[in-house]
């Protein structure tokens, strides 16, 4: 080996370090880039000539190393049309405007523009986005191709593989064909609340939203009515009536009305009667207390004159009575010594008491005094003390003088002047005075009264005595002479019996031959709706004599006034009239006419306990027709003759009637009682469903499918509808479990309305999928992940894409995951495979070869100048 050898191999070890330092700097340049492969340097030995006697060096050759098969760290992006290879592949691209050049199943045909390069392309970059031609491209700008989709059949088209474009940015509307219904109705709804209906959009063929309503009804325990409702729709599901179920009304117990009496009690005023004089006494108190109010009068020597008898005291008291401040609950008139004492208020009871407090009482008597005897000059003189006091209402004091006796009675109408003893010595001396003054004188000093002689030397005969009134006690009795009787008003029950839900049936009460009618509506959930409806018809009438109510299925009808039946009564007869009947009632009217005289008695809620019967009324006339006498109903006067006008009808009259109306078309839901089918559904009936097109199928065998198929039409053509209801006494789908709401648990179509596109994004398995903002998604093409028996040997092109290579052999265009195809990630990005810290040790090692060799050039190029020394 010679100098110049050594040379020749140092010049080579620095060119392959060059080269290595450049696959260096490319790959830290790039480990940013996505989708980077790094390159490693091989260096490979350049042998001139070798062998145990001689070796030529030949240097060294520095070549790159592709690390294709590398895999990069995937990293998740934002970015839905992004995606990277899991494992071993490339995604196939071509430039837009080129189409790819192999031909068979990996050819697609140019998109647009001219063709200027025929070379396939790879790429593990998947940044893509779409361009303003909708194409996806990566950031390189090339397009990314897939397996199409035949826009007519669906199907994807594997022969060929061509740059993925969306095209489709409307999406054809799609008539809804099948509804999925689950839920559960409760076994014991709200009483009287309607189960509200359930309602879904649906999509006809155009496109346009529609409606369908589920109305639900509970007929029995386990039955239902379900009415499917597709307003809009020239056909329906359900239509039509059917005979409707009977209808009653049927009358209950009549209770008769009652009119009102008023209570009347009568209360006597008794006591003793002294001297001519009703015995009133100073102090006394009479009271009556009427629930509990007390009214009293007491007596005066202020009232005592005005009062003077029982009559007067009777008079007093009922004008206490009805004069109190508040109102007392009775009115009060007198009559002699009776008080008679009468409710205000018909039918309302009152308690009465009575009470006598009696006044101090005072026994009078006169005490003769010592006589001064008669004188020449005077006559004899008697003297007459009145020891007491007080005087009573009643009492009576004589003096008899020679023979002729004087008496003075204390009376009421004297008694406020005259009230004490002094007062009565007074009136004594007066009258003896005013009688025999001829023959005596008689005086009064106090209680001393005092008779003289007129006459000189002439004797008195004189003697006193006095009578008391009666030291008894007055007395008030109460006894009750009319009971009160409370006002029973008139009531009747009516009974409605039917089926709620019939439309037009009528139910009609008459009231005193005044039709009430009601008409069901179908909206009606129990009886008692119907029964509150009729009832509110009678009550909304004002002018009927009634009112209503309703509970359940009964209406009870109720006169608004208490009033007994009405008697028909007559007067007959002239001169002789009769009175026919036993009972009058309130609110009549009787009169009797003699001559031009006509005298009438209407009987009130006052005076009915005084006028009750015929009898009472002929007395009552007898009483005021000059003349007249009555015995029993019978009243006789000269000329006499009577009318009547009787009190209007008091008792309301009913009449009823009912038309059975119409059973609306529905379809019948049947669930299960016995331990293995209870809540489940266990039958659909469409037999009443009248002209609708609504029908079910026939096996409704254990597990078999509920549905209900029904059609519409919305103007665009028969539309068919499968409502799914899940599945025979099995659970899930519709139900019927305790509960008393309703209760959707699913309510879904498969219809769609006219889509315009939102975005495209990577499914499943390299799917490119594009999403419409109806909410449906469509697969518009497929990314095959293609594959090469040596992916190093790829030849490389600027912008991360490899070109099919001898050495890389044909590419194998795969399903994702097949045939050891990587899988497609979506939103991620792949990552270069460059690692800084070994390309920085990669770094070092270089340099120091390269300045290894740069010695070795330097020693030889030393050696070479001792050479050219030697010449010197």
């Amino acid at each position: 080996m010679s100098i110049f050898g050594a040379r020749s191999s140092a010049l080579s070890g620095l060119n392959a370090q060059s080269k290595a330092l450049g696959h260096i700097s490319d790959n830290i340049a790039n480990a940013s880039t996505l989708g980077y492969k790094r390159v490693d340097t091989a260096f490979r030995s350049l042998v001139l000539q070798s062998g145990q006697r001689h070796h030529a060096a030949g240097g060294v050759v520095a070549q790159p190393a592709f690390m294709n098969d590398v895999q990069g760290n995937l990293t998740r992006v934002a970015n839905n049309t992004s995606a990277a290879i899991q494992g071993q592949g490339f995604f196939s691209v071509s430039k837009l405007g080129i189409p790819p050049s192999s031909t068979g199943d990996r050819t697609g045909a140019p998109q647009t523009g001219t063709p200027t390069d025929n070379a396939a392309l790879y790429t593990r970059l998947g940044d893509f986005q779409l361009n303003r031609t909708r194409h996806l491209v990566n950031s390189a700008g090339f397009a990314l191709n897939g397996w199409l989709v035949d826009p007519v059949t669906g199907m994807l088209q594997k022969d060929r593989v061509a740059p993925i474009q969306v095209n489709s940015l409307i999406d054809k509307p799609v008539a809804t064909s099948t509804i999925d219904l689950s839920a559960n109705l409760p076994a014991t709804p709200k009483p009287g609340e309607k189960v509200p209906d359930s309602s879904i959009q649906i999509f006809d063929s155009q496109g346009n939203p529609r409606t369908v309503n589920f109305k639900w009804r509970q007929q029995a325990d386990s039955s239902w009515r379900m009415v499917v409702n597709t307003p809009g729709s020239n056909t329906k599901p359900v239509d039509g009536t059917f005979s409707g179920n009977p209808a009653t009304v049927s009358f209950g117990q009549n209770i008769a009305g009652q009119t009102a009496v008023a209570q009347v009690n009568v209360i006597t005023i008794s006591g003793n009667n002294t001297n001519g004089q009703d015995n009133l006494r100073i102090g006394d108190v009479y009271s009556v207390k009427v629930n509990g109010t007390n009214y009293s009068l007491k007596i005066t020597a202020d009232n005592i004159g005005s009062i003077r008898t029982y009559s007067g005291l009777a008079g007093a008291l009922a004008n206490q009575i009805n004069s109190a401040s508040p109102a007392a609950s009775v009115l009060a008139t007198s009559s002699g010594q009776t008080i008679r004492v009468t409710a205000r208020n018909a039918g309302t009871p009152f308690k009465l008491n009575t009470e006598v407090t009696s006044g101090t009482n005072t026994t009078n008597t006169i005490v003769p005094q010592t006589s001064t005897a008669a004188t020449a000059s005077a006559g004899e003189i008697d003297k007459f003390q009145f020891p007491q006091t007080q005087v009573e209402v009643g009492d009576s004091f004589t003096i008899t003088v020679n023979g002729t006796p004087i008496s003075y009675t204390v009376t009421a109408a004297t008694y406020q002047s005259y009230s004490t003893v002094s007062d009565v010595v007074s009136q004594l001396a007066g009258k003896i005075n005013r009688a025999l003054g001829a023959t005596v004188t008689a005086s009064s000093a106090g209680n001393i009264l005092s008779i003289q002689s007129n006459t000189a030397n002439t004797t008195v005969t004189s003697s006193a005595t006095a009578t008391n009134s009666s030291a008894a006690v007055n007395t008030m009795n109460s006894l009750p002479s009319v009971a009160s009787v409370a006002g029973v008003r008139q009531s009747r029950t009516v009974t409605l019996t039917g089926t709620p839900g019939d439309i037009g049936t009528q139910y009609t009460l008459s009231i005193n031959g005044t039709a009430v009618t009601y008409s069901t509506t179908g909206e009606e959930m129990t009886m008692e709706d119907i029964t509150a409806a009729l009832a509110n018809r009678i009550n909304s009438n004002t002018s009927l004599p009634v009112t209503a109510s309703a509970q359940g299925g009964v209406i009870t009808v109720t006169a608004k006034t208490a009033a007994s039946p009405t008697v028909t009564n007559a007067m007959t007869g002239t001169g002789t009239v009769t009175l026919n009947g036993s009972t009058v009632d309130i609110g009549d009217t009787y009169t009797i006419t003699v001559g031009a005289t006509t005298y009438p008695l209407t009987i009130t809620d006052a005076n009915h306990g005084l006028y009750d019967t015929p009898a009472k009324v002929m007395r009552y006339f007898a009483s005021v027709v000059p003349g007249a006498t009555a015995s029993g109903n019978t009243l006789t006067a000269a000329g006499a003759s009577g009318a009547v006008t009787n009190a209007p009808a008091a008792q309301f009259t009913l009449e009823q009637s009912a038309v059975a109306g119409q059973t609306p078309a529905h379809i019948g839901l049947t669930f299960g009682k016995t331990p293995e089918t209870v809540g489940t559904l266990t039958n659909i009936s469409t037999a009443l469903v009248g002209t609708g097109t609504a029908v079910s199928a026939a096996a409704h065998s254990a597990g078999s499918p509920a549905t209900i198929t029904f059609t519409v039409d919305y103007g665009f053509g028969p539309q068919q509808v499968t409502l799914n209801l899940g599945k025979y006494q099995k659970p899930g789908g519709l139900t019927q479990y305790a509960g008393k709401e309703i209760n959707v648990t699913q309510l879904v179509q498969n219809g769609a309305p006219r889509g315009q596109f939102k975005d495209v994004v990577f499914g499943d398995n390299g799917a490119v999928m594009v999403n419409y903002d109806n909410g449906r998604s469509k697969m518009i093409a497929k990314v095959p992940i293609i594959t090469f028996n040596n992916s190093n040997a790829l030849q490389r092109e600027s912008g991360g894409v490899f070109v099919e290579s001898e050495g890389a052999g044909k590419p194998n265009v795969n399903d994702p995951e097949t045939n050891g195809a990587g899988a497609i990630v979506a939103n991620s990005v792949e990552a270069s495979n460059v690692d800084i810290a070994s390309e920085f040790t990669k770094m070092i090692v270089t340099q120091r070869g390269y300045s290894s060799n740069a010695k070795v050039l330097t020693a030889s190029d030393e050696m070479l100048q001792e050479v050219l020394g030697l010449k010197r």
